[in-house]
Formats: C-alpha cells, sequence, structure tokens
C-alpha cells in the first residue's frame, strides 16, 4: 500500500478576498471543499491541511483534516517557491514522527469546481504510469501581452503581431496551469524542493471546472456554476 498524502494550503490572509478560504460555496467553506475532494479520492489516505489560521484549522479538522501549523517564514503570499516549501515543510514534519510518504498531492482551495475524477485521474499517472509528477491544465490559445513595472506600453508575449496565425495553424497546443492539482513523489519533491519535476504528465480540465478564486467576481461565479450543477 502506498500512502498519497493529500496536502491542502490555506492562509488566514487574502488581499483581494479577506478571509477567501472560508467563503462558502453552496454552503460549504472553501478549504473544506477541497477537504471532501481529497477524501472521495480512491488514492488519498491522509489529509493535511496547512494554515496559519485558527479558524481555517478548526474548519479542516471538523471536515476531518489533521491540521499543521505554518511556520512563520512561510505565512506570507510574496515568498519564492512558497507552495513547494510548504510541502516541503509538512512532509518532513511528518516523517520526523515516522510517516512514511509515497506520493504527495496538493489541492489548492481555490479551486472548488475540479471533480475528484480529474484528482485520481492525475495521482494514477504517478502510482500506476511512471511518471514523477503530474498538474492539472486547461486550454488556452489565447494571445498574451505584458506590462513591465513603471512602463506605460505593453508589448506581446507569446507571438509576433506580424506573423499572427489562427490558432488552428499552430504546430503546438497550448496550455495554462489552472492550480487545482499537482501531484508528485516524495522522492522528488524533497530531492528537488519542486512539485514538478522528472517525467510529468498531465490532465485536462474544462475551462468551467478551472475558475481559480482570486476575486469576488471569481467567488460569484463558481456560486453560480455550482448551483447550475447542483
Amino acid at each position: 500500500m502506498k500512502n498519497i498524502l493529500a496536502i491542502i494550503p490555506a492562509r488566514g490572509g487574502s488581499k483581494r478576498v479577506p478571509k477567501k478560504n472560508l467563503k462558502e460555496i453552496g454552503g460549504i467553506p472553501l478549504v473544506a471543499i477541497a477537504v471532501n475532494h481529497a477524501k472521495a479520492s480512491k488514492y488519498i489516505n491522509q489529509i493535511i491541511v496547512s494554515t496559519d489560521d485558527e479558524e481555517i484549522a478548526n474548519v479542516g479538522a471538523k471536515y476531518g483534516a489533521d491540521i499543521i501549523d505554518r511556520p512563520d517564514h512561510l505565512r506570507n503570499d510574496n515568498t519564492i517557491m512558497e507552495a513547494d516549501n510548504i510541502l516541503c515543510d509538512v512532509v518532513e514534519k511528518l516523517e520526523g514522527k515516522g510517516t512514511l510518504i509515497d506520493i504527495v498531492v496538493l489541492l489548492y482551495p481555490t479551486a472548488p469546481l475540479r471533480t475528484v475524477e480529474k484528482i485520481d485521474e492525475a495521482i494514477n499517472l504517478v502510482l500506476n504510469n511512471d511518471f514523477d509528477s503530474s498538474l492539472s491544465l486547461v486550454n488556452d490559445q489565447g494571445y498574451f501581452w505584458r506590462q513591465e513595472d513603471n512602463k506605460e506600453n505593453v508589448e506581446p508575449y507569446n507571438y509576433d503581431p506580424l506573423n499572427r496565425l489562427p490558432s488552428v495553424m499552430h504546430s503546438f497546443k497550448q496550455f495554462k496551469e489552472n492550480k487545482a492539482i499537482y501531484v508528485c513523489t516524495r522522492d522528488l519533491l524533497i530531492e528537488s524542493r519542486c512539485r514538478l519535476g522528472g517525467k510529468i504528465g498531465h490532465v485536462i480540465m474544462s475551462s468551467l471546472d478551472s475558475i481559480d478564486v482570486d476575486t469576488f467576481e471569481d467567488l460569484d461565479l463558481c456560486r453560480v456554476l455550482y448551483n447550475k450543477n447542483n
């Protein structure tokens, strides 16, 4: 039996949506939805909520997760490789108590519309298909523009306006991370300090399932879609 650990990082602070991880969809807080997703997986057998907030900890525990207090140096949202450092912190604390971990699953609370089937699909790639890590993606054929700090103008980021091809003529497919699901082996995570590496697999999620709650508008849209789906 493999020990497959789900880690749900949930800060108490949020600049755009205060107490975001406690906002409810369908009467259930976002952090609790993530816990329920992990509990419904046919592979995950241990669930940790990493948080700096007592109320989030209480909700996570109420829904069946174990709680690990996030250290002070990982309590900000402006740290390079923050999520990976949180994953390593949890794994190392558990292993310090004798827990053996084989696979780590990162589930952000801000992806409430992801499905359990996609979680298990991503886990299966690492568990049974020789991938070292996997993640969820969404199709995105957009043309992107970037504005540097202290500059007024914007510049094309991933294409040449003088050679604009219809998306159907591209020789590649384009995706973006939707921050819903990440899976990796314990060894990859601890040795590289990164959740993505080695042979990387992916699962494709629909755009409607891929909403990442970052604003009140995202939250409103998730509520509308949740009610429609249910």
